[in-house]
């Protein structure tokens, strides 16, 4: 009578763990790219709500204000799509990053991020 044993077996622990670390791996090179998008999303919206919208060039300067002290380094104020909707200001901004992960293997991330609440809604 041989009793069956039960459980993961080394290899099968291995493989787990390469899935585990690749991900984490991915984790800790995507969270800082989308931290900064959501910076930036933040900064494009404040910059067109605020009283200083009054000019493309006050916006560009006080969006590079927000660049500074959010650490945003992808873009900058020149990147920045200006137009005006009526008697405010549209502020629009698109941008892809790439972070290499492994030899000639790299993460690409597109964004785009607008003023605009829902970016359908002014078609």
């Amino acid at each position: 009578m041989y009793k069956r044993q039960r459980g993961i077996s080394l290899v099968g622990t291995l493989i787990i763990a390469v899935f585990v670390i690749g991900s984490l791996i991915l984790g800790m090179r995507a969270v800082p790219v989308y931290n900064e998008y959501f910076a930036v999303k933040k900064a494009v919206v404040l910059v067109a709500a605020g009283g200083e919208a009054q000019t493309p060039q006050t916006i560009r300067s006080a969006f590079q204000r927000h660049a500074d002290v959010n650490d945003i380094e992808t873009i900058s104020s020149k990147d920045l799509d200006i137009s005006k909707d009526g008697n405010h200001y549209v502020v629009s901004v698109q941008w892809e990053r790439r972070i290499p992960l492994v030899a000639n293997i790299a993460l690409v991330f597109s964004f785009e991020a607008s003023s605009l609440s829902n970016p359908a809604s002014s078609e």
